[in-house]
């Protein structure tokens, strides 16, 4: 939307009217102070109305489908850290990992991204049940087995040779309960009692083993570990493990060393804006007064806010004293 905002400066663009439209349509929804305001959230977390917001004439796409399409993992992350929702629907009720899993060009490190923040599967506006999940994964497997068809028989000559498609890759990777999620260890295995609260990524699941071949977040180590040591911890807004900022219009990624460190990182973002939004009572009561003199001045008296409404009451009442008296 910050693109089509910005190509309306171009009036001579064959495309200025529907850009001017779409602005328009947007800022009837979210004000035209969308690009600079923001609201209280969940946790107290500043959520910019700007990150969820869908476009109508696209199939009701939102930006994080945009971006995932795009291959823009890091705009991706950009968009999560700051409030959107993982599990956006388009028109049809799919969410953005079910479409995504679909895309022709399949971004596999989107897909992973979309999973380790908790995306779900969803399809009509329901989260798909096992079962659908099972066809679901057939579905994008055959996707991929017919990919390789068509390599090996038009660029490969029926040479022998060993090909991994992105949809089969994925198909493997959701076809397990952790498969591609953000996990917590919550149980030592073995002798490495250091990694209990550790958190790291699972990938494969060995089905012999009942295992899952995990990286550890901020060593990048591989292991494998039982099912029963791993519990889903997905990424949140306060929990990232990373964190992309927007700096002189180029988004930055920051990594850390640990959880620890990102966490006091974000905390530290959170004091700051607090200091910068903490109201002063006094000059509060100041504003508050000169808005009704000025309102007085008018003769609006009665278009006052719940504050100066109170005031009059509490004058009302002491004149009703003092009448008394």
């Amino acid at each position: 939307m910050k693109l089509s905002k910005f190509l309306m400066k171009d009036t001579s663009s064959p495309n200025y009217e529907q850009h001017a439209r779409w602005v328009k349509q947007f800022e009837e929804q979210y004000g035209e102070d969308w690009d600079s305001t923001t609201i209280e959230y969940d946790n107290d977390y500043l959520n910019l109305p700007w990150v969820n917001a869908k476009w109508e004439e696209g199939g009701n796409t939102g930006l994080l489908v945009f971006a995932a399409r795009m291959k823009q993992h890091e705009l991706m992350s950009y968009l999560l850290l700051n409030g959107a929702d993982v599990n956006i629907l388009n028109y049809e009720g799919v969410s953005v990992l079910t479409s995504s899993c679909l895309d022709e060009d399949i971004p596999s490190k989107g897909v992973r991204l979309l999973l380790s923040w908790g995306a779900e599967h969803i399809e009509s506006g329901k989260q798909m049940t096992k079962e659908r999940k099972l066809a679901f994964r057939r579905e994008i497997a055959a996707k991929g087995n017919a990919e390789i068809a068509n390599l090996i028989s038009t660029e490969l000559g029926g040479r022998r040779c060993d090909i991994v498609s992105a949809h089969v890759e994925i198909a493997n990777l959701i076809s397990s309960e952790l498969g591609g999620r953000r996990c917590e260890i919550v149980s030592a295995p073995n002798t490495r009692d250091d990694l209990v609260g550790k958190t790291c990524v699972a990938g494969e699941y060995v089905e012999e083993s009942d295992q899952y071949r995990v990286m550890m977040e901020f060593t990048n180590e591989v292991l494998l570990l039982d099912v029963v040591n791993l519990k889903r911890r997905d990424r949140t807004p306060q929990d990232p493990g990373y964190y992309v900022e927007c700096k002189n219009n180029r988004l930055v990624r920051r990594d850390f060393k640990s959880n620890e460190e990102c966490r006091a990182f974000i905390a530290s973002l959170r004091a700051d804006d607090d200091e910068l939004i903490e109201i002063d009572p006094e000059a509060e009561a100041k504003a508050e007064h000169a808005a009704a003199d000025l309102l007085a001045e008018l003769g609006l008296e009665d278009l006052e806010g719940p504050s100066s409404k109170a005031n009059v009451e509490e004058g009302g009442e002491a004149q009703g004293e003092a009448t008394q008296e």
